[in-house]
């Protein structure tokens, strides 16, 4: 079965956008599990985790963390939320998969293909 990684821009000095971009990243994933597409849904997983340890005023680099995760996918399903085409984190994701030679889509196109 392929995995897929669901890339989204995250990071943003509004917490409601930040909450924002965690519901509709879940949203997706849920709805393409729904589908029995396997998906990697990095901001599901790592939201929770960073509101865990700004309790403890502490923060993760999920940068490598989230390559690892890319590495292992078949391809990347990108969410064009707004401000996805200035996130630094989108761009390296997207980048990555085309080095390898392996498919972008943006969600659109993923679930229309």
């Amino acid at each position: 079965m392929k995995i897929y990684f669901i890339a989204c821009p995250y990071s943003d000095p509004d917490s409601n956008v930040v909450e924002m971009r965690f519901q509709e990243c879940t949203k997706v994933a849920a709805e393409l599990a729904l589908k029995g597409i396997a998906t990697y849904s990095q901001i599901t997983i790592t939201h929770p985790i960073n509101q865990y340890l700004a309790t403890q005023n502490k923060k993760v680099a999920w940068s490598s963390i989230d390559m690892a995760f890319l590495d292992r996918c078949d391809g990347l399903i990108v969410l064009t939320l707004p401000g996805w085409e200035k996130s630094g984190g989108v761009a390296a994701e997207i980048q990555f998969m085309k080095d390898k030679g392996l498919p972008v889509w943006t969600y659109d196109e993923f679930i229309t293909q």
